[in-house]
C-alpha cells in the first residue's frame, strides 16, 4: 500500500522547475518505488521540500561527510 499518493502533476513546469541530473541513493529509489503511487516527479519534490523544512526548523547545523553505508 502506498504511503504517499500523488494525484496532481507539475504545473507550469518550464516556468517553475529546472531539469537537473543527480545521483540518487538506491535506497531512496527503492522507497519511492515501494511507497509512492502516482507522479514520481511531484513526490521527489514534495519529499525534498519536507526535508528542507525539517532542517530549516532546527537550530543546529548538520554536517554530512557522505551517505551512511547500506545495512
Amino acid at each position: 500500500m502506498a504511503k504517499l499518493v500523488v494525484t496532481g502533476r507539475l504545473v507550469n513546469r518550464n516556468e517553475t522547475t529546472k531539469q537537473v541530473a543527480v545521483h540518487v541513493d538506491q535506497r531512496v529509489l527503492d522507497w519511492i518505488e515501494s511507497n509512492v503511487s502516482g507522479n514520481k516527479q511531484v513526490a521527489y519534490n514534495h519529499l525534498l521540500m519536507k526535508g528542507i523544512e525539517a532542517i530549516d526548523a532546527g537550530d543546529n547545523v548538520q554536517i554530512l561527510e557522505g551517505l551512511p553505508d547500506p545495512e
